[in-house]
């Protein structure tokens, strides 16, 4: 079992690094854009506070964020993979965010900070990719204060089996072939489709962050549930 799980970190990573200059284009390919509209409207599920952003890409959430809420609120981006660690750094520094911004690099599974430490933690499209989904809510749940939220964003099950069937086409015949065209890589785009189709459904979420304590869960389904959107409280 751990082999498994050591393999599926190092394919994560090896994926991640491949596609980290792509990575906002990937996901406009398999959102048609529409990732960005949904992370802007999430982030409001926020409060006033700090941020904990894990598996930041390249650091869309941690912009909208900084907008809504301003600069007085720290906000730590995490992330295992150095490279879209840098291009998220460099993509903030190009738009004047720099102050009270850090950078860390760490799995979710094993988060490097103190219990009780942030307001918000979001994750932007990195839920599925986790190694462990519950060990990293458990220290997901710790190092955020009472009352805190947690807000997961990422793709999810099509709630009509028409729009279900339809996605399912869509993400195995078409984006490969578009990622040819555009990135001239399939393999990594495989594998994201195949995460996608193997991610549990919004319900599930919903229990697994309940099982480690998270209370006031919901979700709200965003293009029939193509993608959806989870938070909950400590």
């Amino acid at each position: 079992m751990k082999n498994s799980a050591n393999d599926r970190t190092k394919l994560v990573d090896s994926v991640f690094t491949s596609i980290s200059k792509k990575y906002d284009l990937m996901n406009d390919v398999i959102s048609l854009g529409f990732h960005r509209i949904i992370k802007r409207k999430s982030i409001k599920s926020c409060q006033s506070g700090n941020l904990l952003d894990l598996a930041v890409g390249t650091g869309d959430l941690a912009i909208y964020f900084r907008k809504i809420y301003g600069e007085n609120n720290k906000i730590t981006l995490a992330d295992p993979n150095t490279e879209m660690l840098s291009y998220a750094k460099i993509r903030l520094e190009k738009k004047s965010i720099n102050k009270n911004i850090e950078f860390v690099t760490c799995y979710a599974e094993i988060l490097p900070f103190k219990e009780n430490s942030f307001d918000n933690i979001t994750i932007g499209f990195g839920f599925r990719n986790f190694t462990d989904r519950i060990k990293a809510l458990n220290e997901i749940n710790r190092v955020l204060r009472n009352k805190g939220r947690l807000i997961i964003i990422d793709f999810s099950k099509p709630v009509n089996p028409i729009i279900n069937a339809l996605n399912t086409f869509y993400l195995n015949n078409i984006v490969p072939i578009l990622a040819k065209i555009i990135t001239g890589n399939i393999s990594d785009y495989r594998y994201l489709a195949k995460s996608i189709k193997e991610h549990p459904n919004q319900s599930e979420i919903i229990k697994m962050m309940e099982t480690v304590g998270f209370i006031n869960c919901r979700y709200e389904n965003k293009l029939n549930g193509i993608i959806s959107v989870h938070v909950g409280e400590k």
